[in-house]
């Protein structure tokens, strides 16, 4: 792979010893010659990354994931340290991020294209999700009667709490809690998974790359809320139907060259 001569960090300082870390790698990039350039500000301004070589997010999964837009539209490689609980996508530790820091500047890391999805809104709106989207009913004590169509033929009509639709990055994230299965990263696939249906057959249903997803909503006076990777995008029934499909994009994932998702999964979910 390529050396790494421009980076960008982006810093959670509300993480203890984020700061630290930063400083750290920071002086370990300069003292080799490469450019280093700190924000604290995320999400990402657009453009922000126009340049740079790879984008390194201090924090935990939320800071990373406020880089991911920017990075998919550079093609920017982005990877975290973890300074937060699980960190699935922020998968380096500050030891770990330190004892190979000059490795990776040298080129000696990999590039993992990960899977996205696209989110349609009915009036056009576009977005890129590397974990999920989550609908629901915006008044949070009520359910949500939804419909999911592929082409015309139904899926499901669901009265639920929600639904996920996630990639298989994201299947370790909200749709694992919701009892989704873990979908290996390499799977262009994504998942349907029902919150806390009033069905109880209701179960995840993993869909195929080449299945354009519809949601509509079934009762009129309901205004649904949409969350896109965690942050609210719109509460407006009006944008739907809603269209979920895997993108044509991948977000640029750097991982060394020793990475392997069964460990990260051991480490992270206690597995034997």
């Amino acid at each position: 792979m390529l050396p790494l001569n421009n980076i960008a960090f982006v810093i959670n300082r509300s993480k203890p010893s984020a700061q630290a870390v930063a400083e750290t790698l920071v002086n370990l990039t300069e003292k080799q010659g490469a450019k280093a350039v700190v924000i604290e500000d995320y999400p990402l301004k657009e453009g922000f990354l126009e340049g740079f070589d790879a984008c390194c997010a201090i924090g935990g999964d939320g800071t990373l994931l406020g880089a991911v837009s920017e990075s998919v539209q550079r093609q920017v490689p982005i990877f975290g340290v973890n300074q937060g609980k699980l960190g699935f996508l922020a998968t380096f530790s500050p030891e770990e991020a330190q004892e190979q820091w000059a490795d990776f500047l040298e080129g000696h890391y990999m590039i993992d294209h990960r899977v996205l999805l696209n989110c349609k809104t009915a009036t056009g709106v576009e977005k890129q999700v590397l974990n999920d989207v989550v609908i629901k009913n915006s008044v949070i004590t009520r359910l949500i009667d939804l419909t999911v169509s592929s082409e015309n033929d139904l899926i499901t009509e669901c009265s639920c709490d929600g639904l996920i639709f996630s990639t298989p990055t994201g299947s370790t994230a909200y749709n694992l809690s919701a009892g989704g299965p873990i979908i290996h990263p390499s799977a262009r696939v994504f998942t349907l998974t029902p919150i806390c249906p009033h069905t109880l057959t209701h179960r995840s249903v993993i869909l195929s790359d080449d299945m354009p997803i519809a949601v509509n909503t079934l009762d009129a006076e309901v205004v649904p809320a949409v969350k896109l990777d965690g942050r609210y995008h719109f509460e407006d029934k009006n944008e739907f139907p809603l269209t979920i499909t895997i993108s044509e994009k991948t977000l640029p994932l750097l991982q060394s060259q020793s990475y392997s998702h069964f460990r990260i999964l051991r480490n992270k979910l206690g597995w034997g």
